[in-house]
């Protein structure tokens, strides 16, 4: 039986800040945007700058050296915190499941764009408590941070439901005995909680 439930940030609580920025640096200066994505998402630099491994300095240098583009750091910060605005249909599953359930965040996210969140929207709140990966070291899909995350909650994995946009972040979670969802929408989500009886 389910008794937590565990969502994704970017993408399902809040919009794909990452998309939306990646498509802004695209228009702007003529790029490939999916090029652009993988830049920001997946490259070493990337990785690194979501692990806390790098700092955020570091992560902009290496991001406009390899496009090859001039932008101001702090225009380019401030765009990415500015595309990352929250899904009100998700934020109210989340108030009502939090009245029968734990509640927590599973987040590949950087430190300084949760504390701009924070301090935007409070959202930390919403939740019983979570897994950032710029805490841990390590980002999904490794199967690592899963682990963290069932430790943290101190339930069995099958007692756990992790909800998230991106799908290959669900299959190492079902290995480890965990329910899934793969996000598209609130309204999608609401339906697929109440197949599950948990709405």
């Amino acid at each position: 039986m389910i008794q937590a439930i565990v969502f994704d940030l970017g993408g399902v609580l809040f919009t794909n800040g990452t998309r939306l920025f990646a498509q802004y640096i695209a228009t702007k200066h003529k790029k490939n945007q999916k090029e652009v994505y993988e830049l920001l998402n997946y490259s070493d630099f990337g990785n690194a700058y979501r692990e806390g491994k790098i700092t955020e300095n570091e992560f902009y240098d290496n991001l406009k050296k390899e496009l090859a583009i001039d932008d101001d750091i702090n225009e380019l910060k401030q765009k990415w915190f500015d595309v990352y605005q929250v899904i009100e249909g998700t934020q109210k599953i989340i108030n009502t499941l939090r009245q029968k359930y734990k509640v927590y965040f599973l987040s590949d996210n950087t430190k300084e764009r949760v504390t701009y969140a924070h301090q935007q929207y409070g959202f930390l709140n919403w939740f019983d408590g979570g897994i950032f990966s710029h805490e841990v070291g390590v980002r999904k899909p490794h199967q690592k941070i899963y682990k963290i995350t069932i430790e943290k909650i101190g339930l069995k994995p099958e007692e756990i439901l992790f909800v998230d946009d991106k799908e290959i972040n669900l299959p190492p979670a079902e290995k480890l005995g965990m329910k899934t969802i793969l996000y598209v929408n609130p309204d999608q989500l609401r339906e697929e909680l109440k197949k599950m009886k948990l709405l």
